[in-house]
């Protein structure tokens, strides 16, 4: 079972500050690590669903949601980046992580 996400993030801060590496082989590191990425997945997935209903509702500014997400991770593309450039950046990656048949299927319905 997974250790619950606030104590999973205390103790990644309290190695951080101490200035020690989480264990990188240890069961309980790995834990820790799949809850904070459980975690930003899950505020990266509510962004994208805020963004939506704001746009459906005629928000003015319906990405801000995902705008303020994306700058946390300093993930938002600089500001002359094209669609496609953005498209084969994330093919890129993930084709470096091993999951090589999605991200051209992606590009394809951008092509």
């Amino acid at each position: 079972m997974l250790i619950p996400l606030r104590r999973a993030r205390s103790r990644l801060e309290a190695a951080c500050q101490a200035g020690e590496r989480p264990p990188s082989s240890s069961h309980e590191g790995a834990e820790a690590r799949l809850a904070l990425l459980r975690a930003e997945y899950a505020r990266l997935v509510t962004a994208a669903r805020a963004s939506i209903a704001a746009a459906r509702a005629g928000v003015p500014d319906p990405l801000v949601y995902l705008e303020v997400e994306l700058a946390r991770h300093c993930g938002l593309p600089p500001d002359d980046a094209t669609v496609p450039a953005v498209l084969a950046d994330a093919a890129a990656a993930m084709v470096l992580a091993g999951r090589a048949a999605w991200p051209h299927e992606l590009l394809a319905v951008c092509s």
